[in-house]
């Protein structure tokens, strides 16, 4: 159910603030969690103890990999450039393209209504304006 006076508009931009906040903290050190959890010895002499370095090796270089990127994408550098994007291409002249949209729709619905009056209420149309 869509709650009264909402717009189309409003859930992206509410998506799109959320991630810009939730993002704008990146960039702040942290001090690592340390989960210590009850881990069991690895038995090294049987032969699950390949099948487990052979994972440990093929899964490493790859989740390291992955890290990076993320790292080197939440940087403040790119992040930025995208932010910067962003309002250049959607953003930059949001101002006057509501007034316009909205001075249009007032437009349109005071002619809607205009239209809907019977002539007796409202009077002639062309009279009014001269």
């Amino acid at each position: 159910m869509a709650l009264p006076g909402r717009r189309a508009w409003a859930l992206p931009s509410l998506c799109f603030f959320l991630v810009v906040l939730i993002c704008s903290g990146e960039g702040t050190p942290r001090p690592p969690v340390e989960i210590e959890s009850p881990v069991a010895e690895p038995d090294t002499t049987g032969p699950w103890s390949v099948i487990r370095a052979k994972v440990a090796g093929l899964v490493e270089p790859v989740v390291s990999k992955t890290q990076e990127k993320w790292r080197n994408f939440w940087s403040p550098g790119p992040f930025q450039g995208y932010v910067q994007t962003y309002y250049e291409d959607h953003l930059k002249d949001l101002g006057p393209r509501a007034r316009s949209w909205l001075r249009s729709s007032k437009e349109k619905v005071l002619n809607k209504a205009h239209s809907l009056c019977p002539t007796l209420l409202c009077g002639d149309g062309d009279a009014d304006s001269q």
